[in-house]
């Protein structure tokens, strides 16, 4: 039954959670940080200061699971391989997604914003119209 439930309502619940936080433009878009990793003109220190601070939060984040852990491993040893697996990967991939959650954070505003703006297709930044600079004069 509660297999079902799972498979029913479970792969929703997911879906509406994460949805908000990964679409492009949002708060926190691991895509656009993932692209201010790539990008030349965000300083290495800032994305090694990113990585570093991600790591912390991973390092917090499997702290706070150890005692959890220990008392599954009581209970239930035959689910320590997989837990093992699964902190192992948690270790090694959380720095990254992290960062890349707080790089927008870290890097400039100016730079930011212009690097979005260029991912959006508007290179140019905004365009601001102003009335008769080069343009037909009107008709009376």
């Amino acid at each position: 039954m509660l297999n079902l439930l799972l498979r029913l309502f479970g792969k929703r619940v997911v879906h509406r959670a994460v949805a908000s936080h990964t679409r492009v433009g949002g708060l926190l878009d691991v895509r656009f940080g993932f692209a201010l990793f790539r990008d030349r003109r965000v300083p290495l220190g800032l994305k090694l200061l990113a990585i570093l601070l991600g790591g912390a939060l991973t390092a917090l984040l499997v702290s706070l699971e150890i005692p959890l852990e220990g008392l599954l491993t009581l209970l239930l040893p035959f689910l320590t391989l997989p837990d093992v697996v699964v902190d192992g990967l948690e270790t090694v991939v959380g720095p990254f997604v992290l960062g890349a959650l707080l790089l927008p954070f870290l890097a400039p505003r100016p730079l930011v914003d212009r690097i979005r703006a260029e991912r959006a297709g508007l290179a140019g930044g905004p365009v601001i119209e102003m009335e008769g600079a080069g343009c037909i004069p009107p008709v009376s």
